[in-house]
This record gives C-alpha cells, sequence and structure tokens, in this order.
C-alpha cells in the first residue's frame, strides 16, 4: 500500500510540473517579444546556406519532403534510425530509396581500392576470374587465392562457383564471412572488418586482375550515377610492380571512360599507420606512390596530360595506428619536394578526445579530411578547419557499421553543417560494408539529418 501511495505522488508531481509547462508555455505565447527571440535563436540554429533553389528545384524539394514523410510513416512511429539499409526491405522499396538511387551523386572522394564492389557485384566478378579460387579447408576457408597455373591450386582450393555447388561453402555464409554481416558481437568489429581485407588480398595479385576488377568496379559506380572517383590504393612490391599495378587501373579507367565520357578517376597513393608493422613498409607505400606519380599521367585527353596519382594518405584504426604526429616530418618533406601533391589525410575516425589526429592533419596542411567525426572534440581546430574550408570526407553508413555512431541523427555531421564546415558524402568500403555505393549515404543523410 505504502509503494502504491509513493507511486501516486510522484505522478501527482509531474502531473502538477506538467500544468505548470502548459501555463507558463500559454503565457509565453502571449509575449511577442519572447517569441520573436525564440525564433530568430531558432532560425540562427538552422543549417545555413547562400543556395537559390530554382522554381523546378523548389518542386523536386517539396516532393523530396513528401517521400521523406511517406518513408518515415511507413514505420508507424518506430523508425530506425541506425539505417538498417543492408537488411530492411521497407528502406528498399521506398519512392525516397529510388530517388537516391537514380541521383546524381558526383563524386566519391573517399574509397578504398580493392573494397569497391558490394558482395553480389564482387561475388559475380570472382566467378567470371578462371585464376581466382576460394578456400574451403579449416586454415583457409573463405580466402581468395589467385593461381594462374591451375595446377598450382591446393587440393581444398577450388572456384567458387563449384565449391557452392559441391556444398563446401554456403552463398549466405560466404557474404557473412566476406561482410560485417559476420562479425561476432562480442568481438571487437575492426578485429573483423580487417580479417575481410585478408581474405581479398589476392584480387591485387596481378595486374591483369586488377584491371579486370576495376574494369567492373568503374562501370558500376557510373550504372549508380557516380561519376567521379578518388581511390585509396595501397601499391606493394617494387617500383615496377607497382607502377605495372597503377598502369592496370588507370588502364580500366580508360576503357570504361569510352562507355561513360564524362567519368573521371584518379588515385590516392596511401600507407599504412599500423603499429605492429615496421614502419619501413610505409616507407616503400610512399616512395612508390611518389614513383607512380613521376613516372605515370592522366593522358587520356591529350590537351590536358595531368598526374594520375594526385595526392597520399595513411589509413587505418585510428585508435590503434601510429598517430599522425609520428609522420609528420616525412609528410611535410614530401609536401616541400612535391608542391603539387594533394595531401589528404584520415583523421579523426574515433569517438575520443585522446585521438588527436584532427590537429596534426589541419597543421600539416590537409586539403580534407578522412571521417573527421570527433573533430567536435576539439573546438579551435573545428573553428580553423571551418575557416580554412578544409572539407570532411562523412561516410554516415561505415560510421554506423563500425559503430562510431548507433542512432545517426546523432551524428556530428550536423553539427558541422550548422557550423559551415564543409562535407561530402563518401561510401568508404562499400564491398565490406554491404551496401550500395553512396546511395545509402545520401539516404541517411536525408532521414537523419533534415
Amino acid at each position: 500500500m505504502r509503494r502504491v501511495l509513493a507511486v501516486l505522488i510522484v505522478i501527482a508531481c509531474l502531473m502538477s510540473t506538467a500544468c505548470m509547462g502548459d501555463a507558463l508555455a500559454v503565457e509565453n505565447a502571449g509575449n511577442q517579444e519572447y517569441l520573436q527571440e525564440r525564433t530568430a535563436h531558432a532560425e540562427a540554429n538552422q543549417y545555413q546556406s547562400d543556395v537559390s533553389l530554382s522554381e523546378e528545384e523548389i518542386q523536386l524539394d517539396k516532393k523530396l519532403a513528401e517521400w521523406k514523410a511517406e518513408y518515415l510513416a511507413s514505420y508507424d512511429g518506430d523508425v530506425p534510425y541506425n539505417m538498417p539499409v543492408r537488411n530492411d526491405e521497407t528502406i528498399w522499396n521506398s519512392k525516397l530509396y529510388a530517388f537516391c538511387k537514380a541521383l546524381p551523386k558526383g563524386s566519391d572522394l573517399h574509397v578504398h581500392g580493392m573494397a569497391l564492389l558490394p558482395f553480389d557485384e564482387l561475388l559475380a566478378f570472382v566467378k567470371s576470374r578462371d585464376e581466382l579460387y576460394i578456400g574451403t579447408g579449416e586454415g583457409n576457408r573463405y580466402v581468395l587465392a589467385c593461381h594462374e597455373d591451375p595446377t598450382a591450386a591446393a587440393e581444398d582450393e577450388l572456384h567458387v562457383q563449384d565449391a557452392l555447388e559441391q556444398g563446401l561453402i554456403d552463398l549466405e555464409e560466404l557474404r557473412a564471412q566476406w561482410t560485417v554481416l559476420g562479425r561476432d558481437v562480442d568481438n571487437n568489429i575492426w578485429a573483423w572488418f580487417e580479417t575481410l581485407f585478408d581474405r581479398h588480398m589476392a584480387l591485387s595479385d596481378t595486374p591483369e586482375l586488377i584491371e579486370a576488377y576495376y574494369r567492373d568496379a568503374f562501370r558500376y559506380y557510373c550504372e549508380n550515377n557516380v561519376l567521379h572517383l578518388e581511390i585509396r590504393q595501397l601499391f606493394f612490391g617494387s617500383h615496377e610492380e607497382a607502377l605495372a599495378k597503377a598502369k592496370a587501373i588507370r588502364n580500366a579507367y580508360y576503357d570504361v571512360r569510352k562507355e561513360y565520357p564524362g567519368f573521371i578517376a584518379s588515385v590516392v597513393g596511401t600507407g599504412l599507420k599500423y603499429t605492429h608493422l615496421d614502419r619501413a613498409l610505409t616507407d616503400m607505400l610512399l616512395d612508390n606512390a611518389l614513383y607512380i606519380r613521376e613516372n605515370l599521367k592522366d593522358d587520356y585527353d591529350p590537351d590536358d596530360v595531368h598526374e594520375f596519382l594526385i595526392g597520399i594518405d595513411l589509413v587505418n584504426d585510428e585508435d590503434k595506428g601510429r598517430p599522425l604526429i609520428e609522420f609528420a616530418d616525412q609528410l611535410d618533406e614530401i609536401v616541400a619536394e612535391n608542391p603539387d601533391l594533394h595531401l589528404v589525410l584520415h583523421a579523426g575516425e574515433s569517438l575520443y578526445a585522446s585521438s588527436d589526429n584532427v590537429i596534426d592533419a589541419y597543421l600539416l596542411g590537409t586539403e580534407r579530411i578522412g571521417h573527421g567525426l570527433n573533430l567536435s572534440r576539439f573546438p579551435e581546430s573545428m573553428d580553423l578547419v571551418c575557416e580554412a574550408g578544409i572539407c570532411l570526407e562523412v561516410c554516415p553508413v561505415s560510421n554506423q557499421v563500425l559503430e562510431y555512431v548507433s542512432d545517426l541523427r546523432g551524428h556530428p555531421a550536423t553539427e558541422y553543417l550548422k557550423r559551415g564546415v564543409p562535407i561530402c558524402l563518401s561510401s568508404d568500403d562499400p564491398s565490406y560494408l554491404e551496401h550500395t555505393t553512396l546511395t545509402d549515404d545520401f539516404f541517411t543523410a536525408i532521414v537523419c539529418w533534415d
């Protein structure tokens, strides 16, 4: 009885507070000065833009709002703001999603080489290549291997189609083992994510294979209305091996450009920040990138010959990798010797203020910041980034899948937009994130960020 009485007293107090709030709202509603000041504050907190829409764009904007409202209503008040684009038919079947797919999406400025094709397209590519095999044993299960000589394949390595038909691998299990869908929820997502790159390393074993892969990938992007790519690419091996692989990417680009004349692609050479790897490996990767830059041009248009490798970057898990400050002298020297080379550095793919790579990225003169997720933890740096017009390559689906943001309405991109920080939407790693290139990122931004 005492518990019941206590609950009733709490409810009565809450109702009394609510009534006082209602009375206060009514009183303030009559205060025009208050309402005017409030309206001014509300408007000041909206996205700032000097863009003027044409009459046709205004009509489309109204239609877009209608499709968004229709999509939100389809969930009857329980909208999944974690954006489960990989497994939610309500998303795929909405008019809003169809609009995003058809939308000309311009550029993908942050996408990693050999991770461009989503699972279904990647599987089709692997099936089409006679030199690609998949492991079916305990130690190499679901790992790709490249054997130009069929006799070199191990007994437990088969062509994917044969392994599927013989029941040695399962299609949905293969999808899980090649994407983030297969991770154990009790384990660190990055630990699983990085194994996916290892399973697909064979895709870059030969220049011929790289050229074929990129040809399919470039076509896929064009079909999805993305006509400009800057690809982060690792170039292992000797100078000659690295140059041969870069030429393979360029050959694929030239082929696809004949089909899609408006298509443009270029490469950003990348090094690695892994703490468990010898620094000599990153030195080699950056040296190869500079060698490619010096020896390979984009001469598709003889009247506009320019570099094919346009910039450099350093990649991997921000929280566990070497900080950018360790590479500051090296990057300064590279830029000093190559003044037209662009720095586009990964920084701030983290939730923590202890990961302060965004400070070094700014001081080193980066022209864009890859992710910049934790930039809001560095308010002075954020103001400087905004003032300098440094664009953040924001990857909303990637940030959600890699568990930096659960409810995407809380993504810091909304704050950056209101502060005037330049932003572009990017896809990051479509192969492993199992999503439709940029379409899902645009859909997410429309639904979650207004």
